[in-house]
């Protein structure tokens, strides 16, 4: 399969860091080739013995999900795998939600990020990371977009109950921020399902990494 570029031709050039991964997280690059900016998340800086488990497997994961997600708008466009620990996809010029203020988003920003999470829950994927402002993204002309998608389940072969589950903590995440930024314009209806949705959470496996994965971030 041909690439835009191979990890001898990063290695020659000079790239910008976005963030330096924790132990077990992927460093971020910006790397601008033939006038595109493209973002690389590498694992190669992980430990060996995490570089070839859990890297191997999160790039793979990532991968396929975005494949299955092209043409839909607000997510990571011409993704390929650099190499067996790294991964690449077009730059999404904007801010995350977490960087932007409230009076610098539209009235119908949750509206549009509603309607992605919709979309690709039509592809039978789900995010299970949406309440993390920094997987969110105010692009440049307004508009929402999601990152990391490497945490994500594919619905197709998941139990009805689960699958339906892993919906609702994607429309959590929507609404939660939707709360927090335009409370005004969450209608009553949505209010209850976050509120639901809120006292479900005890019961949720999936909250982040647990207490002895975390640490410093690489210097």
């Amino acid at each position: 399969m041909n690439t835009p570029f191979n990890r001898k031709d990063i290695e020659g050039f000079q790239y910008q860091t976005l963030s330096k991964g924790r132990w077990a997280n992927a460093d971020l690059y910006l790397f601008r080739h033939d006038g595109v900016d493209w973002v690389v998340k590498d694992f190669m800086p992980c430990s060996p013995i995490v570089r070839v488990t859990w890297g191997w497997i999160m790039v793979r994961r990532e991968f396929a999900a975005l494949t299955k997600l092209q043409g839909i708008p607000g997510v990571p466009q011409e993704p390929f795998m650099l190499d067996g620990f790294a991964l690449c996809y077009r730059f999404i010029e904007g801010k995350t939600l977490g960087d932007t203020g409230s009076e610098e988003i539209k009235e119908d920003f949750f509206l549009r990020l509603e309607d992605l999470v919709n979309r690709m829950h039509g592809l039978n994927l789900a995010h299970l990371d949406i309440r993390n402002r920094r997987n969110i993204i105010v692009d440049a002309n307004g508009e929402p977009a999601l990152l990391d998608f490497q945490n994500c389940v594919n619905l197709e072969n998941t139990p009805w109950f689960l699958r339906n589950l892993f919906k609702e903590i994607d429309l959590s995440g929507v609404y939660k921020n939707w709360e927090k930024y335009k409370p005004e314009s969450l209608d009553s209806v949505r209010k209850e399902k976050l509120d639901a949705l809120n006292r479900k959470r005890a019961f949720w496996m999936f909250k982040g990494y647990p207490s002895w994965m975390k640490g410093d971030r690489r210097s």
